[in-house]
């Protein structure tokens, strides 16, 4: 099966890619920022290194433009529990503005450019901005219903399913931002994060990957990573379109659909 046979054309892939937080392009596209002059500015930081440190207090919120990064919680043992990974068009950071001290940390995972927003922006937002408002509070919505079905992973789910479930997870939240190709996305995530994520070993999750690529689900190239079969790997892992919204629903229902505009079966790719 060839790569070009693989992936879907990109008008398709872009048709569903209706951004996770459509409040960025707003906020830093318009007059509200640029004109107001309230202090906001754009900063690069190189991968492994912590944006926000849990004990510190901060004044003002992250908002990615371009890179990974992971919220994190070192225990007394000295062990690592990663809450979640956060993408391109997500906010992070209000919990540390709002507490005292700031619950988590946050660090990259590769490069990532970043706009500071200072808290103040915040209240303006909601002062002048109702539409804007909306937006940010549904961002804080859909961050809870993914930490809630993080839960689930570690208390309920197989490792072959909180794999699973977490790829397809990745997956549709890179495509609602327009950062896959077809049913091909950039993984930059080492075995070592995927194992803290999911409270697995690191030779756990590699066994469990290779067993992916084994039964024809999933196929990796580097850090590409391929979706070869979506409908099988969410049936596997009892993944629940709903928490992620409607992009979801648009690709199902595209992969349902009898013919592609090329008139081959997608399911046959």
């Amino acid at each position: 099966m060839s790569k070009a046979n693989r992936i879907l054309d990109r008008k398709s892939a872009n048709a569903l890619a209706t951004p996770v937080s459509p409040f960025l392009g707003q906020l830093f596209g318009d007059r509200f920022i640029i004109e107001g002059g309230y202090g906001a500015r754009s900063v690069r930081i190189q991968k492994n290194k912590d944006v926000v440190i849990a004990g510190s207090h901060y004044e003002s919120v992250y908002a990615v433009h371009d890179g990974w990064l992971f919220r994190y919680k070192i225990l007394h043992n000295g062990s690592r529990q990663i809450v979640d990974f956060i993408l391109p068009g997500q906010f992070f950071g209000l919990q540390a503005c709002f507490f005292k001290r700031s619950l988590y940390s946050v660090a990259t995972v590769t490069e990532a450019s970043l706009s500071t927003v200072p808290l103040g922006v915040i209240d303006k937002v909601f002062e002048q901005n109702l539409e804007l408002s909306k937006i940010l509070f549904w961002s804080a919505v859909c961050e809870s219903a993914i930490l809630g079905e993080h839960l689930i992973d570690a208390g309920r789910r197989s490792a072959y399913e909180r794999v699973t479930h977490l790829l397809l997870e990745l997956f549709v939240r890179l495509t609602r931002v327009g950062k896959t190709e077809g049913m091909t996305f950039y993984m930059p995530l080492t075995q070592e994060l995927i194992g803290d994520a999911l409270g697995l070993t690191t030779v756990h999750v590699n066994r469990t990957l290779r067993s992916l690529r084994a039964d024809k689900l999933i196929e990796i190239d580097g850090k590409s990573m391929t979706i070869l079969d979506f409908e099988a790997l969410s049936l596997l892992s009892d993944f629940e379109n709903s928490y992620l919204g409607e992009a979801v629903r648009a690709m199902r229902n595209q992969m349902s659909s009898p013919t592609s505009k090329d008139g081959s079966n997608p399911r046959s790719r």
